[in-house]
């Protein structure tokens, strides 16, 4: 898979030739929808839609949140496709349940993760080979759906360092975090307090812009090397519906 993306990567750089779908809108009365647009050395290549929203059950703050993405590019003799849908809910500062469902040039991916006791158990079906994974609450201090980030005290020295349960590729992993600066991130006519901050794992490397709407936290941009190469997310709209 990897050798794709990096050719896909590369050919960015010759053409312009770019073809992004549309995500229907997440429709969930009472949340914070978002959207974004995907870029890659420059160009758009895709989309993403997210919608929060949040609930008081049982005097318990619980998020619950819909991420959905489209990536659709054509080059030439080439094309690459990419969609999933990630949902996930946060009851407190326990991230309960979550799911993805992702279909990349070929391969189809559902994973089903939930907490159950002092354990967050992973079940995923790839091409219909399955499996699970195990990953005890003591180990992490967090899951990278929380984004803790946002709100953390980042102390005199302005940095942190988190043991992450990345639901991505469903390991912990040590993140290091450093807060660069706050500022306004606009959004057409509206300007957005956030705060800048550099993170890098084995994973990846990423500075995030982020911040708060209400009870909503919201990433306004990122720009990240991953794995597959370098990409940047911006939010380009953001209502409450």
């Amino acid at each position: 898979m990897k050798k794709y993306t990096v050719l896909l990567l590369f050919l960015l750089l010759i053409t312009a030739v770019v073809l992004s779908s549309r995500i229907p809108a997440i429709s969930s009365p009472g949340a914070i929808e978002a959207r974004y647009d995907v870029l890659a050395k420059g160009f758009r290549v895709g989309n993403i839609r997210t919608s929060q929203r949040s609930a008081d059950e049982g005097g318990v703050k619980v998020v619950h949140f819909e991420n959905r993405t489209a990536v659709k590019a054509s080059f030439l003799w080439f094309r690459y496709n990419l969609m999933t849908s990630e949902r996930a809910v946060i009851k407190g500062e326990n991230l309960v349940s979550y799911s993805l469902n992702k279909k990349e040039k070929g391969a189809d991916v559902t994973t089903e993760g939930r907490l159950d006791g002092d354990t967050f158990h992973f079940n995923v079906n790839e091409n219909g080979k399955k499996r699970t994974i195990a990953i005890p609450r003591s180990s992490y201090d967090h899951t990278t759906m929380e984004c803790p980030e946002a709100t953390m005290d980042f102390g005199a020295t302005g940095r942190a360092v988190l043991k992450m349960l990345d639901t991505e590729f469903m390991t912990v992993v040590e993140r290091s975090y450093r807060l660069v600066r706050e500022e306004a991130y606009r959004i057409g006519d509206k300007e957005y307090r956030c705060r800048i901050v550099d993170f890098t794992d084995p994973n990846k490397s990423c500075r995030r812009w982020i911040g708060k709407e209400g009870d909503a936290v919201i990433m306004f941009r990122q720009d990240g090397k991953g794995r597959d190469g370098s990409y940047s997310v911006r939010a380009t709209g953001l209502k409450r519906t």
